[in-house]
C-alpha cells in the first residue's frame, strides 16, 4: 500500500507543473487571439480604435493611441451634419497592436480594454459599427464566444499532457 501511495504522490508531483504550464498556455493563447479578433473585427477609419485594445493584469490598461494615430478620411456630410458622410478623400488606416511584454499566466484577472472615449459607442451602437469587418454586432459576437473559446483552448492544452 505504501508503494502505491508513493507512486501516486510521484505522479502528481510530475503532473501538476504540466497542468499549470498547459493552463498558462491556454490563457496566453486566448488573450492574445482575442485581442487580435477585436482589432480585426471593429470598424476602421484611421485604425486608432483597432490599435487601442490593450491587455492588463488585475486591472485594465487605460492607455490609448494618440488622436493623430493616422489620417482620418475627409467626409462630406448631408446638410453639413451627421455621423455618416460620404468619403471624398480616403484616410490612411494604421492598425498595430501593442504586445503585452510580461508573462501571461492562469492566475489573476485579465482585461482586454479599449479606453477611447467613443469605444463603447462603436462596440454597441449599430449606427457607429456600420462597416465593421465583423458586422454591426462585432463586439457582442466576440464577447459571447469567450467562455466557449477558452474552454476549447484549455481542453486542447490539457490533452497534450502525457
Amino acid at each position: 500500500m505504501k508503494l502505491v501511495k508513493k507512486l501516486v504522490k510521484m505522479a502528481l508531483k510530475d503532473w501538476v507543473p504540466q497542468v499549470r504550464k498547459a493552463l498558462d498556455q491556454a490563457v496566453t493563447d486566448h488573450i492574445v487571439l482575442t485581442q487580435s479578433k477585436l482589432a480585426q473585427a471593429n470598424p476602421k477609419d484611421t485604425g486608432r480604435m483597432a490599435s487601442s485594445w490593450f491587455i492588463g493584469k488585475d486591472q485594465p490598461d487605460l492607455s490609448t493611441r494618440p488622436p493623430d494615430w493616422s489620417t482620418p478620411a475627409k467626409r462630406k456630410y448631408p446638410g453639413g451634419k451627421g455621423t455618416e458622410g460620404v468619403i471624398i478623400v480616403p484616410g490612411a488606416t494604421k492598425v498595430e497592436l501593442k504586445e503585452y511584454k510580461n508573462k501571461i499566466t492562469f492566475d489573476g484577472d485579465w482585461y482586454i480594454s479599449n479606453n477611447l472615449p467613443y469605444s463603447w459607442r462603436v462596440a454597441f451602437d449599430p449606427v457607429y459599427a456600420k462597416g465593421a469587418p465583423g458586422g454591426v454586432n462585432w463586439f457582442t459576437s466576440i464577447a459571447a464566444q469567450q467562455k466557449k473559446d477558452l474552454q476549447k483552448r484549455i481542453i486542447s492544452q490539457l490533452r497534450k499532457i502525457k
